[in-house]
């Protein structure tokens, strides 16, 4: 695990509002920068997909899965790399995470929610756009499942994207229901978390 100084925070392109909520906040890689682990699979039918390992905070990892569809992960407490299987549900099309995670702790620097970047396209003007979506996700050491996605953020529609996500981590991850299959929804129509929770704005998770 490794900590992010202030000019790489900036250099990750990790919003301000991360910086003044440092103390609450652990942020490790996914790329070379971190302590990772992957490899190549190749199914009966030739199909490749690539599964990595990241070590995150407190034991925790983060284990993805990438194909030519996109890309799915998890976190996990557990050395079991197939324990819980991917989560989360469709996202985005030709999605994948940003390098950076960011890990929500208490006090005693327990993490109980992560943060992270899922970059995809979309289609709806007919032309590929980029499209940001920040998932945030609740921990739940030994469960099963390990951890579920508690809500998205449209980065691409709503200002100060970092700052709801971490407020919906804060206010909601320690209480979530992962069995529910609903995940709460941040965008252009309820962009704030007042405004998701009051229009009841969610999203299936299957």
């Amino acid at each position: 695990m490794k900590r992010m100084s202030l000019a790489a925070v900036l250099a990750a392109g990790v919003g301000m509002g991360a910086i003044a909520m440092a103390q609450d906040a652990v942020y490790t890689y996914t790329d070379e920068r971190g302590s990772c682990a992957g490899q190549e699979l190749v199914s009966d039918d030739e199909r490749v997909t690539y599964v990595q390992a990241c070590d995150g905070v407190a034991g925790w990892r983060w284990i993805a899965e990438a194909s030519e569809h996109g890309q799915t992960s998890r976190f996990s407490d557990r050395n079991d790399p197939e324990t819980g299987g991917q989560y989360g549900g469709y996202i985005g099309n030709f999605g994948q995470y940003h390098t950076v995670i960011e890990w929500r702790v208490g006090v005693t620097g327990t993490p109980y929610a992560t943060i992270h970047r899922y970059i995809s396209a979309t289609f709806e003007t007919g032309e590929p756009e980029r499209q940001e979506t920040l998932i945030v996700t609740a921990l739940r050491p030994g469960g099963t499942p390990t951890s579920c996605h508690v809500g998205y953020v449209d980065a691409s529609a709503v200002a100060d994207a970092n700052r709801i996500a971490r407020d919906m981590a804060d206010q909601l991850a320690s209480d979530f229901d992962c069995d529910s299959g609903e995940i709460w929804v941040v965008d252009a129509a309820s962009p704030s978390l007042d405004a998701a929770l009051a229009n009841g704005s969610t999203r299936s998770s299957h």
